[in-house]
């Protein structure tokens, strides 16, 4: 068997040619050689065709498969220049109407080929988002006053410098009709909303400051307003609640505006809440896992609720009853209590952290929990064995869960995004980029189409649910600002930890590690 293996052998038998020739050639004559090489030189020409044959194959492989691509771009292109023309010519046309509308009437008249706008003499309001605080917002209530002309300019200069990202979004339009015939006509107005709204906000700047603790330096754990956004409540690891009016606040700008009530706590509060029904009712959570229940203007105690066995990170009253409240710990548990009752109502076990629980605002029996486990977790509360969707998509632990309506839901994660659910399946509809969040609690907020959160930079961020980058940011530079109680060292780690939007309005309150509210 090894003898026949070597017969086989090409490397032996290349060698024996070798051997042979070299004894032989001295018995050959010319004519011999000559064949010899004609012999070799023919098998090496069929060898070097082989070859090329072979790399042509591969060439000829990848110039069809780059004309494949090409081509299906090419499709790709024409059919968005497609859609883009016959969008372009329903504006078009819609102008055309309007414009006689506006002629009818001896109004202004819009160029169906350039979209001027006439200067008035009407004073228009310029759209900026105001801070402070609480107003950390986006636009003063005293708005400043602007001609048409100067307001479009101001919204055509940011469609250009976010070109690349509109063009995204509107293209994602057209491809999600390539699948839902119904939503064709729908296409262009939705786009135009996208469009108005990313542009509608111009800048963020300060309408008031604030302190949450005027000796030293405390991190602001929560802040919101209470259901009629006449008073909102700040809260953190100063051991206090205070109580601001908000008119009061936007009067005195530089923080010498006096809380309404302070409320001493025996522990660090993490989360703060009020009652969408009772006026004065307010829920706390803190570090020590209780749950409390305060009148928030008496600074009385309503209920006190112990079951958490570790810190205690959220809590959030149902909208749809008034009496129920859910909160979320690092026990790995969320607990349902009612404020008629002193022990808990209900009690999902889950195997990770949970930092963030919120009630669907529409619906008495859907609660949504953030969980230390990269995911989100959507529950119907009367059926506990399982979620009804569990959102998978985050790098790290998500810190914050937040409804924008009944069916969508945001959530802020230490991977430094925010991404978009909604109710009706577990898939990721977009995911938010451009703020810093590590390590900490940042804050997340919503208002309607639009959300805000803190950033390890310093910073706040606000987001356009439409668009993936943010649409404006503002840094907590307070040098600048003239007041006796600002704290003259400011940390490189400084961040801005927490966030509340006013509701139907464009004022964010915000505030950082420092306990600057602005």
């Amino acid at each position: 068997m090894e003898q026949e293996l070597a017969k086989t052998n090409p490397a032996k038998e290349l060698n024996d040619v070798q051997k042979l020739v070299v004894e032989k050639s001295d018995q050959l004559d010319i004519k011999e050689i000559d064949q010899i090489l004609n012999i070799l030189s023919e098998r090496k020409k069929d060898l070097e065709t082989k070859a090329r044959i072979s790399q042509n194959e591969l060439l000829k492989e990848f110039l069809m498969k780059v004309a494949k691509k090409k081509r299906e771009e090419c499709k790709l292109l024409q059919s968005e220049l497609s859609k883009i023309d016959d969008d372009y010519k329903k504006l078009i046309d819609l102008m055309e109407k309007e414009e006689e509308n506006l002629s009818s009437k001896n109004d202004a008249i819009i160029s169906n080929e350039k979209p001027v706008i006439n200067k008035t003499t009407q004073p228009v309001s310029f759209n900026s988002i105001s801070f402070g605080v609480c107003e950390h917002g986006i636009t003063r209530e005293n708005e400043t006053n602007v001609d048409m002309n100067d307001l479009f300019e101001m919204r055509r200069k940011k469609m250009n410098f976010y070109f690349d990202d509109l063009e995204k979004c509107y293209l994602n339009y057209c491809k999600r009709d390539d699948f839902n015939l119904s939503t064709m006509n729908d296409r262009m107005d939705e786009f135009r909303k996208d469009l108005n709204q990313f542009t509608l906000y111009s800048q963020i700047r300060p309408l008031a400051l604030l302190n949450y603790s005027k000796e030293t330096p405390n991190i602001v754990s929560s802040i919101e307003f209470d259901k009629d956004t006449e008073f909102f409540a700040i809260a953190g690891v100063a051991k206090k609640i205070r109580i601001f009016d908000y008119a009061g606040v936007i009067k005195e700008s530089l923080g010498n505006c006096y809380p309404i009530n302070d409320i001493d706590c025996i522990s660090k509060i993490s989360c703060l809440n009020w009652n969408s029904y009772h006026k004065a009712m307010m829920a706390t959570s803190d570090y020590e896992g209780n749950v409390i229940i305060w009148d928030a203007f008496l600074g009385q105690k309503l209920n006190f609720f112990q079951e958490h066995e570790k810190r205690c990170w959220s809590v959030d009253f149902n909208k749809i009853d008034s009496n129920i409240v859910a909160s979320g710990s690092d026990d790995c548990t969320v607990k349902l209590w009612s404020t008629n009752m002193e022990l808990s109502i209900a009690t999902l076990n889950t195997t990770a952290n949970i930092c963030s629980v919120k009630f669907n605002p529409k619906n008495l029996y859907y609660l949504a929990f953030a969980s230390a486990d990269h995911s989100v977790y959507y529950y119907d509360l009367r059926t506990t064995k399982s979620p009804l969707l569990t959102y998978k998509g985050h790098n790290k632990a998500v810190s914050y869960v937040k409804f924008l309506n009944e069916k969508e839901i945001v959530s802020a994660s230490t991977d430094s995004q925010i991404k978009l659910w909604t109710t009706e399946h577990s898939n990721c509809i977009r995911s938010y980029r451009g703020h810093l969040n590590d390590k900490n609690f940042v804050g997340l907020t919503t208002n309607d189409d639009f959300l805000a959160c803190g950033s390890e930079n310093n910073s706040l961020y606000v987001y356009y649910k439409g668009m993936e980058k943010q649409m404006l940011s503002y840094s907590f530079n307070v040098k600048s600002v003239s007041c006796q109680w600002i704290f003259e060292k400011e940390d490189v780690n400084d961040f801005c930890s927490a966030v509340c939007w006013r509701n139907s309005s464009n004022v964010i309150v915000a505030a950082n590690s420092q306990g600057v509210i602005m």
